[in-house]
């Protein structure tokens, strides 16, 4: 079944204004955020006769500005994000118009209010240490209260767009399965095992007589943005910061004249907090991750999945290179990422046009504490405002503001706040799905990461025995910005790690990055991973007919746990 409608938001309207659920970031605003009819309906129409195949540009879209400081200054609206290429065609993976997604959740449903509060518990917990995720008392209790909302979404919410177990939420016999412990995860095949972040973000990776160093130059602790509604508004207006920089040069240093701000510490370290993805998300190279996870597997000699001729003794005289081999493999991960990205700005521009998070923030703050003294009624659920999480996000914003304004804005980690592209579907997410994909069909993904490890220790001789020889968890101790080094894992749990599941946890990594930077919700990522890994599984399927080794064949674990099995190319989901 496919669903080729967004969901209602569109035709929604309020007791106040239009277009609420929609994305709007650089077009025109009124003091509470809320984007002008005429230029949304102009925007709209020009997205929906580029959909139907008319040759037109987004040149007529009007532009929303912000005054500055200087009065013969006005900040005007940073460029849309690549709309055009959501109608590009494609030969050698689906065409983008071949596949769609749900609907996604309503603006004034309570599975968005339930992943609104998600959000407000990461902003809040963004700097917490990773290690200490399933100790700390504060996580214990957004745990127990992002279980509660996400248990009212799912015996309320009956749209088509609604959150739903096992696609968005992780179950188990039937019931939603949230822990302290896996909090924050998507709830895949054996991503509940082990440290929440993936083996393949904390190790060094061999790449050709180079190694590349996993540490990075960290945010500096505490910054968040957007929890004041100037800021908030020139953010909704021109998709800039008070510095003029839109989301891809965001927190860089800010402009001299106005009083230079450092955003980073004179640091490097390794993925430590939610910060810390937030900030990998935002500048890798988005199949980064994959690309790096390929290099690392292919040097510890992981075992190739069975249906790759070359395993074992069918061949005496051959080896595998030019297909099924690592630059085969290396070039797959990297043509699945383009891909995907154009199925999905299809789903972004042309079809959804969902508002990001932040907008989302700023109907809650205009809704329950307004602005000069005057409140909207957007028909938001009344608790959405009464959680814990709203209540601490106050106190958090207040301190953001500097005292005497505790507002409910989503705390963003980027200064410019989220990208100028709607939110649903997620282009990290849709990337991570079908890179992942590839890999988990490459690789025997039930092998045992643990003694892959050690049997690469033995037989390799490394120098970095340390390093190699163990799982490895986050740093546990911090002093200022410096958390040290990974630390061996040794939980209870460590022998049921596998490749798969270190693979389905660097996908949930990414994804929920993007939301633990406040840019992306729970739903973007969940279902767009699923959207990429159908394209990964259609680029694969081809791939069968092209290798002159026949037969070949893919055989893997779905993100929703069935497996698929892809061969002289058939596709056939095996019991």
């Amino acid at each position: 079944m496919t669903f080729p409608t967004p969901n209602h938001d569109e035709s929604l309207i309020t007791s106040e204004t239009p277009f609420i659920g929609n994305f709007h970031k650089t077009l025109p605003h009124n003091e509470y955020g809320e984007v002008d009819a005429s230029a949304y309906r102009k925007f709209k129409n020009t997205c929906l006769q580029i959909e139907a195949g008319a040759p037109n540009n987004f040149e007529d879209v009007p532009g929303g500005t912000y005054p500055t400081n200087d009065p013969l200054v006005i900040l005007t609206s940073a460029k849309f994000t690549s709309p055009l290429s959501g109608a590009a065609t494609e030969v050698h993976g689906p065409d983008p118009k071949d596949l769609e997604m749900l609907p996604a959740p309503d603006i004034l449903s309570d599975s968005t209010a339930a992943e609104m509060t998600e959000l407000y518990w990461m902003a809040l917990l963004r700097d917490l240490p990773l290690a200490s995720l399933a100790t700390d008392p504060t996580v214990q209790i957004a745990a127990a209260e992002i279980e509660s909302v996400f248990n009212t979404a799912l015996n309320t919410d009956m749209a088509q767009g609604r959150l739903r177990m096992g696609l968005d939420l992780p179950q188990a016999n039937g019931a939603l399965n949230l822990t302290q412990q896996t909090v924050f995860r998507c709830g895949l095949h054996d991503e509940e095992y082990g440290p929440l972040v993936s083996q393949f973000f904390i190790r060094n990776v061999p790449y050709g007589v180079q190694t590349i160093d996993p540490r990075q130059v960290p945010y500096i602790r505490g910054k968040d943005f957007l929890t004041n509604h100037s800021d908030w508004l020139r953010a909704q207006n021109t998709g800039k910061d008070k510095f003029g920089r839109d989301y891809g040069k965001c927190n860089y240093y800010g402009d001299q004249l106005a009083g230079r701000e450092t955003y980073y510490p004179e640091v490097t370290r390794y993925i430590s907090t939610m910060r810390d993805l937030a900030r990998f998300v935002n500048r890798d190279a988005l199949h980064q991750a994959y690309f790096n996870a390929a290099l690392f597997l292919d040097s510890i000699g992981a075992p190739l999945n069975n249906g790759n001729p070359y395993k074992g003794n069918l061949y005496a005289r051959e080896g595998n290179f030019a297909t099924l081999g690592g630059p085969d493999l290396l070039t797959l991960v990297s043509e699945v990422a383009s891909r995907a990205l154009k199925v999905v700005w299809r789903q972004k521009w042309l079809v959804h046009r969902r508002a990001r998070p932040e907008v989302y923030g700023g109907l809650v703050q205009m809704q329950f504490n307004g602005f000069n003294c005057r409140q909207r009624n957007y028909g938001l659920p009344a608790w959405v405002a009464g959680t814990e999480a709203a209540a601490r996000i106050k106190m958090h914003n207040n301190t953001q503001n500097g005292g005497g304004d505790e507002t409910l804005f989503l705390p963003i980690a980027f200064s410019a706040g989220s990208p100028n592209h709607p939110a649903y579907g997620a282009g990290h997410a849709t990337v991570a799905g079908a890179c992942v994909t590839v890999l988990k069909a490459w690789f025997d993904e039930d092998a045992k990461l643990n003694d892959l490890l050690s049997s690469a220790q033995e037989n390799k001789n490394r120098k970095d025995p340390l390093e190699l020889q163990h799982l490895l968890q986050p740093g546990t101790h911090i002093s200022g910005e410096i958390f040290n080094a990974p630390e061996p894992y040794a939980g209870q749990d460590a022998n049921k790690m596998t490749v798969g599941g270190e693979l389905n946890k660097i996908a949930s990594n990414v994804a929920m990055g993007r939301s633990m930077g406040g840019v992306h919700w729970r739903s973007d990522n969940t279902r767009s991973m699923r959207l990429g890994e159908q394209i990964a599984i259609e680029i694969l399927r081809k791939r069968t007919l092209e290798y002159a080794e026949r037969p070949t064949a893919f055989t893997f674990r779905s993100f929703d746990r069935q497996m698929i099995h892809i061969t002289q190319g058939q596709v056939m989901k095996l019991s």
